[in-house]
C-alpha cells in the first residue's frame, strides 16, 4: 500500500475503502502465488482514476479482472468518510 501511495503521490485519505481492499487483494494474491507484488505488476491490471479529489483504481482495458466478485459490504462508506484539513502555519491566528 505504501509503495502505491508513494508512486502515485497521494495520501491514503484520498482513497476509497473499496480501493484499499483492491490494493490489498492484489498484494495478497501475488504473495499467495509466491510473486513479489510490484507497482509494475499492479499497473498491468489497474489504472488510476481521479474523481472529485478521490483516487480509485479501475480495471485496465483488456487486462484480466483479478477480483471477480468484489465485496458488497462497502455500499454506505461515503456517509462515514470525511477529510481532515491540516491547518498550515500561515492560517494560524496565534502566530505573530
Amino acid at each position: 500500500m505504501a509503495h502505491i501511495l508513494h508512486y502515485y503521490g497521494f495520501h491514503i485519505s484520498q482513497m476509497s475503502p473499496p480501493d484499499m481492499v483492491r490494493v490489498r487483494h492484489f498484494e495478497f494474491l501475488c504473495r499467495s502465488h509466491d510473486i513479489e507484488p510490484t507497482i509494475e505488476k499492479f499497473r498491468v491490471f489497474y489504472q488510476l482514476i481521479r474523481n472529485m479529489g478521490l483516487y480509485s483504481f479501475g480495471n485496465r482495458g483488456s487486462a484480466k479482472k483479478i477480483i471477480i466478485n468484489p465485496p458488497k459490504s462497502f455500499h454506505d462508506w461515503k456517509h462515514k468518510f470525511f477529510f481532515i484539513r491540516e491547518k498550515s502555519y500561515s492560517d494560524r491566528d496565534d502566530l505573530p
